[in-house]
């Protein structure tokens, strides 16, 4: 039996890189995470990297802690990408098939996504994703594949994901200088809902939101294709140091603070036992009852959620009977959840979690801020779009393997 192929993501996120490293298993069908690890980068803000030499370290530091846990070496990686550069918008195409014989082919459909991508695009700026919306075949829409089907006329919507191209230039760096190559990047708010988001939901409509650390993510899906996404520039960071200036505790103590008694619900506190926390000198005490907490939790929230109400009514797509699926670390303050049905007014909202038909996952990866990276060893396996960026091969792997081999050896 031949050595199964081994499939790497990095997620570079908000102030953190995490990666997964994982097995597939094609007898079963399946993919096996291995291990995974996740550190704090001080390199990066908001998805972007201020410092390369900080990312790089921590690239190096999260990919070996991976490898050594899953007992496999890594050369290459899905690398996760997201921030406040990320830009998406629609388009349409048309092409008209002159040949006398009219059936639809796959260079058909590859022409007329071309079409849609016949725009101006800025010289600082990169098309990462270009996804397939649906098709129409003399004027009928509602195709969901013309291949095999005749007509004269194939028109396509997508939905295209464009980058800075200096911000994806210093990550695909900061990887490299770490010893790997890139395979993809991928938009990781693409790749979440692949894994997060059902078929049903999909095409009843529904809003994926990805709230980070320093950035919320967020992706409108309908007829089955997502047709809006955006970045807000605004995540669960901000909460913690509205914790930490407000009781005047160290960050540290205020995301402690916030993990385990937050809320964003006055009508989910039970407890009104109070908490000692330690002020910035460390050794002045101070008690704080948790209700306390909404005087920092709420406003934040509040003002997140009206900024996705805001992106939600500049979208065609403001009937959303799917609800918002909630995923990313802010996401798991309590209520967060209830709060999305009533400050968006919806009918139901859930946390995402990985579907499990395509995974065998132990369960401290399932959570975050392992969800993310565990969507990108997913990708090539889930996506049911093209994402037609090729992207050239990047040095670093064989670098890599020839070191490790070097240090077992000796």
């Amino acid at each position: 039996m031949g050595k199964s192929e081994i499939i790497a993501g990095l997620d570079m996120g908000s102030g953190r890189v995490t990666c997964v490293i994982a097995e597939r298993d094609d007898e079963h069908n399946k993919l096996r995470v291995l291990a995974g690890a996740t550190v704090p980068c001080k390199g990066l803000k908001g998805g972007v990297v201020v410092n390369i030499e900080e990312a790089a370290r921590a690239v190096e530091h999260v990919m070996d802690a991976a490898e050594s846990k899953a007992n496999e070496v890594v050369g290459e990686v899905y690398l996760g990408v997201r921030g406040a550069h990320i830009q998406a918008f629609d388009s349409k195409g048309a092409y008209n098939i002159a040949r006398t014989d009219k059936e639809i082919t796959g260079e058909d459909v590859a022409n007329v996504i071309e079409t849609a991508k016949a725009f101006q695009l800025s010289p600082d700026r990169e098309i990462l994703h270009v996804i397939p919306q649906g098709y129409s075949l003399d004027r009928q829409r509602g195709v969901p594949n013309p291949v095999g089907m005749e007509g004269a006329l194939l028109e396509v919507g997508v939905h295209i994901i464009t980058a800075a191209s200096p911000a994806i230039s210093n990550l695909f760096k900061s990887v490299h200088k770490a010893g790997f190559r890139v395979v993809a990047p991928v938009y990781t708010l693409l790749a979440v809902g692949e894994l997060i988001v059902s078929e049903e939901e999909k095409e009843l409509g529904c809003i994926l939101i990805d709230a980070g650390g320093q950035t919320t993510s967020i992706g409108i899906y309908s007829e089955g294709s997502i047709h809006f996404s955006r970045e807000i520039p605004l995540g669960g960071d901000s909460i913690t140091r509205d914790i930490a200036y407000g009781l005047g505790t160290t960050i540290a103590a205020a995301q402690e603070i916030k993990e385990k008694h937050g809320a964003v619900l006055s009508k989910i506190i039970e407890e009104e036992s109070p908490l000692t926390i330690t002020k910035l000198d460390g050794r002045t005490k101070k008690e704080v009852k948790p209700r306390e907490l909404l005087d920092f939790i709420q406003p934040r929230a509040e003002e997140t959620f009206e900024k996705i109400s805001q992106a939600i009514q500049t979208s065609s797509y403001q009937d959303l009977p799917g609800g918002a699926i909630l995923t990313g670390g802010a996401a798991l303050l309590r209520g967060m959840p209830e709060a999305a049905e009533v400050m968006l007014d919806l009918s139901q909202s859930r946390l995402g979690l990985p579907a499990q038909e395509l995974l065998q996952c132990p369960e401290e990866y399932m959570t975050q801020p392992y969800v993310g990276a565990v969507a990108l060893v997913c990708y090539p396996y889930l996506k049911n779009w093209t994402a037609d960026v090729s992207v050239p091969a990047r040095g670093g792997a064989m670098e890599k393997k020839f070191w490790r081999w070097f240090k077992d050896l000796f």
